[in-house]
């Protein structure tokens, strides 16, 4: 439904708002948002129709503040537009007209919603400083697109010069790709430093300015920008390591080819986003952007311009000179046209023969990747190495990281090695640490796996103080109840929306002669817990006997669960746990991560 009010207030507005809620059922107050769209006359059907469809994920009341004609008479025509016009929001469109057209704020503000965050949307050209803007100040989020401007490269300069804390501009938005293949990239083996990088995109492109912004500041190496023809867009990432360049070259519409070293040509789809799906990502999002923040101020003023163009980049061999060959399957085509060119006995293996494959494929994903060092030495500083760009990996993407460590002897050696670690300070204010589990004892106790990281240089970390979350301490059973709900509590307080732990990155799990895992034995009920994340163990078969825990569930869902096992002593339990699964004699054969499960073993463990 749509109703034209001409020359109105916005008194009428909302009084015709209220009735056509209770005319058509539109739900006026139950919108989760308030999006203010500030456009010209010109560019209000376009961007009204990319907002309609943006807010179909996030319901809203859409405010089109359209800056009309500014001569003549002060005027406000206005239209609603709710049901099927408006798809899952409701759009008033304000045509603000004559002096009128300057105090776009004071006519919006009786109409917002109330309770509900205010986002701010320019789809054009923004204002010099928007969060000091009359319509900008009002709102929590602002978004602007510098790649929609006339001088995309002069509008990043204003939006560093002014940037406040809830800006961000679309132009990062459609980049969200391509940073999350980039650090995918940087998170597989080999863990080799990155020493500079290279991006290759159209001049005046704020797109490949930023994410040369980004590269800059997440890894802290020379980046350059080199421009390539007109209306090329982005063309290719490099980024240059010791044992070769990771080269991310975009070969056709919506697919791009990935080329490291040590491993195959990969084709990965590589679209780019269209205007509603960028707004909406905004919109799942309304805290501030800190990367987007760090890239944009930080970052980008460290990128260096090369005058000479991509062609005699290329001729240099500094940037790839064009998408990679992608070598074609050895897998056997399936095609209809191919199956028919097979005898039935080929065209399906037997059904034994495909359940055994099966069993093996699935055993090999649950026992997970094996790597093996020299010595326990050897071992701390390979993990800490992996550790480390994990860390600088998921602050690059996400702006934090979280890391659970382990105790004994390797998570002590693990520690003293990650104390040498090369992480920019910068990295780690953003890294939070917690513990898999904990011995009851009073703080400060040699007992305890936080002291034991102290005193092995958690320390010399720059993390910051409250960033590191130890267990809670005491000495009785009688306080471990409480002791335990409050470690349940630290956890919520860092999860995710809807989670109730955080979001872990890495978790560092020791393996005992017995296969048990963080402060879960064998045969025991701690290791079936499922609907809580921490749990109390009491007559623990390893002294001391009181124990704090995470379960399984917490533990299964980050992103790595690294198990760091060193000696002779645990051959027989690794070999054990690895054949098996969700065994209660053996609990490490129940741990996995979501992302990867990793076996990381000294010669001795592994039975060498």
């Amino acid at each position: 439904m749509i109703v034209d009010l001409p020359s109105t207030t916005t008194t009428e507005i909302s009084k015709r708002l209220v009735a056509l809620r209770h005319a058509v059922g539109a739900m006026a107050m139950g919108r989760v948002l308030t999006l203010l769209l500030i456009t010209d006359e010109d560019e209000a059907d376009a961007a009204l129709e990319v907002a309609n469809d943006a807010t179909r994920q996030h319901p809203a009341r859409i405010l089109a503040v359209v800056r009309a004609n500014r001569r003549g008479a002060s005027r406000l025509d206005a239209q609603i537009r709710v049901g099927g016009d408006a798809g899952a929001s409701e759009i008033v469109i304000l045509r603000l007209f004559g002096e009128m057209a300057d105090h776009g704020a004071s006519v919006v503000t009786p109409l917002l919603l109330p309770d509900s965050p205010i986002v701010a949307w320019w789809p054009g050209e923004p204002p010099t400083d928007v969060a000091t803007s009359a319509l900008g100040a009002i709102a929590r989020r602002r978004i602007t697109d510098a790649g929609a401007c006339a001088k995309p490269s002069t509008q990043l300069k204003r939006r560093a010069k002014t940037y406040a804390e809830g800006d961000t501009d679309l132009s990062w938005t459609r980049i969200t790709r391509w940073r999350g293949l980039l650090a995918a990239a940087l998170d597989e083996a080999p863990f080799a430093a990155v020493q500079s990088a290279v991006v290759v995109a159209e001049a005046g492109e704020p797109s490949a300015d930023l994410i040369a912004g980004w590269l800059a500041h997440a890894l802290d190496v020379p980046v350059q920008r080199v421009n390539s023809a007109a209306g090329s867009g982005i063309v290719s990432i490099r980024m240059d390591r010791e044992d070769g360049p990771i080269d991310l070259v975009r070969a056709r519409e919506g697919l791009s080819t990935l080329s490291q070293p040590g491993r195959p040509v990969r084709e990965v789809p590589l679209s780019i986003p269209s205007p509603a799906e960028c707004l909406a990502a905004e919109l799942r999002r309304l805290d501030a952007d800190e990367i987007y923040a760090a890239a944009l101020t930080e970052g980008l003023p460290q990128v260096t311009r090369r005058s000479k163009g991509a062609a005699n980049a290329a001729r240099a061999g500094d940037i790839a000179p064009g998408p990679a060959d992608v070598p074609s399957s050895s897998t056997p085509s399936m095609s209809s046209r191919s199956l028919k060119r097979r005898s039935p006995k080929e065209s399906a293996p037997p059904a034994k023969q495909l359940q055994q494959r099966v069993e093996e494929e699935l055993a090999e994903v649950s026992a997970g990747e094996v790597r093996t060092a020299a010595d326990p030495d050897a071992l701390a500083a390979d993990v800490a190495a992996a550790i480390a760009s994990a860390l600088k990996d998921a602050v690059a993407l996400r702006g934090t990281a979280h890391l659970v460590l382990t105790g004994g002897s390797m998570g002590a050696r693990t520690v003293t090695a990650l104390a040498s670690a090369h992480l920019p300070k910068a990295t780690w204010s953003k890294v939070h640490i917690w513990w898999g589990d904990e011995r009851f004892v009073p703080q400060g106790h040699q007992d305890r796996n936080d002291q034991q990281a102290r005193d092995a240089g958690l320390e010399r970390l720059p993390v910051p103080s409250a960033n590191i979350h130890p267990a809670p301490a005491g000495s009785s059973e009688d306080e471990l109840p409480a002791a335990v709900a409050e470690w349940a509590s630290e956890l919520a307080a860092h999860a995710i929306e809807g989670e109730h732990a955080p979001r872990f990155d890495v978790v560092l799990l020791g393996v005992g002669p017995d296969a048990h895992v963080a402060s879960l034995f064998p045969d025991r009920s701690e290791v079936t817990v499922t609907d809580r994340t921490t749990v109390l163990v009491t007559a623990s078969p390893k002294p001391p006997p009181l124990r704090l825990s995470l379960t399984v569930p917490a533990i299964n869902a980050a992103e790595r669960v690294w198990l760091v096992v060193a000696g002779a002593d645990k051959a027989e339990a690794v070999a054990a746990a690895r054949d098996a699964r969700d065994d209660p004699h053996l609990p490490a054969s129940w741990v996995r991560g979501t992302r990867e499960t990793v076996w990381w073993l000294d010669e001795a463990a592994a039975g060498n």
